[in-house]
């Protein structure tokens, strides 16, 4: 059973909000939360057993946090062996804690821990750190692997792999497919494998996403390799993108972790902003009702590479704002995808914002 703890001053209140995202498994991904940080520690009692496992936990949290974000190159110069207690709960906005274990002199648990993004951004730029403020798109996963009587979905161990992983807090969220769910009947095997569009289309639709990716894995050797495709989607049809093919010794879950680390380590090196300048740009928002455009004004004023967004005129279509971002054009459009809307530029329009579909 979790448990929620509250404290003044080094710990900030753990908001519903925050419990919600951390317990919700249709959450958005959220790479400012660190999840299953195991802490533990022995001390003359009860309380500096917990007192001494808490500030461990929240400076692991921290480092991991720093290298989630962040990568090894701009880093290099930076030792996370610096990060104290105080520094990191001074990054925190709320934590949970599941799994207690207590005695007169040992405390155990598993941390949840919610970071401040203010926070966190200002220390990046105190240490002249570049890092990546938002995610990419999320992706459904659906993973195969060999039983003894062939090909499954999501099933033992590769299957667990990714349900339990916590990837959809990742900077590339994965969202495990569930066979077992209200979907779980929209792909078969099949279909899965030979990447059939209808099929994997229906399940993105229900999962509320663009892109599906099918990766199969076998073990052998003391080694799990994977590899597979993926499919992403849009109006005009789907595009379809080979893998590349893993190998991680340490079971299925290694190889998961390995898979989701490269993609994390391609989406930083896209998406870190090194410019410090800032540029302006004009555009439409497009929109069919007052709900989409409700949507689309959220998802514009919420980008993080969006320092400044005017509105300008306001029609029951569309709507004339002028933006002031940082980052390039290109940073930009994959941040607005990744929350739901397209920049695309139009001939009569210019540059318009519009409803990813």
């Amino acid at each position: 059973m979790a448990m929620t703890i509250c404290f003044r001053g080094a710990w900030r209140v753990l908001t519903g909000l925050f419990l919600a995202v951390i317990l919700s498994a249709a959450a958005l991904a959220q790479p400012f939360i660190v999840q299953g940080v195991e802490i533990d520690a022995t001390a003359n009692s009860a309380f500096e057993a917990q007192r001494q496992a808490m500030a461990d936990g929240q400076v692991r949290a921290a480092r991991i946090l720093i290298e989630r974000l962040t990568l090894p190159e701009d880093r290099f110069d930076l030792d996370l062996e610096f990060m104290t207690a105080d520094t990191a709960a001074g990054l925190i906005a709320g934590l949970q804690i599941s799994d207690e274990q207590r005695s007169s002199t040992r405390y155990r648990g598993v941390l949840a821990v919610e970071f401040d993004r203010r926070a966190v951004a200002r220390f990046f730029e105190q240490e002249g750190l570049p890092f990546v403020q938002s995610p990419a798109a999320p992706v459904l996963v659906i993973p195969v692997a060999n039983a003894g009587s062939g090909p499954v979905i999501s099933q033992g161990g590769w299957g667990e792999a990714w349900a339990r992983g916590g990837f959809e807090n990742a900077l590339t969220p994965f969202i495990a497919f569930d066979p077992a769910g209200p979907a779980g009947g929209v792909v078969s095997v099949s279909e899965a494998l030979s990447m059939n569009e209808a099929a994997l289309r229906a399940a993105a639709e229900y999962y509320g996403v663009d892109a599906v990716a099918v990766l199969t894995a076998r073990s052998g050797a003391g080694a799990v390799r994977s590899g597979g495709n993926l499919m992403r989607f849009s109006d005009e049809g789907a595009i379809v993108e080979a893998l590349p093919q893993i190998s991680a010794s340490g079971g299925y879950a290694a190889a998961a972790a390995r898979f989701v680390a490269d993609r994390e380590m391609e989406w930083k090196r896209a998406a870190i902003v090194r410019d410090a300048s800032e540029a302006e740009l004009s555009i439409t928002v497009v929109y069919g009702s007052l709900v989409e455009w409700r949507r689309l004004q959220s998802a514009v004023a919420g980008a993080a590479l969006i320092q400044d967004a005017r509105l300008d005129a306001l029609s029951r279509s569309g709507a004339a704002m002028t933006l002031v971002h940082r980052g390039t054009r290109d940073q930009l459009s994959a941040e607005l995808a990744a929350r739901g809307a397209e920049l695309v530029e139009d001939a009569d329009l210019g540059w318009t914002v519009r409803s990813r579909r």
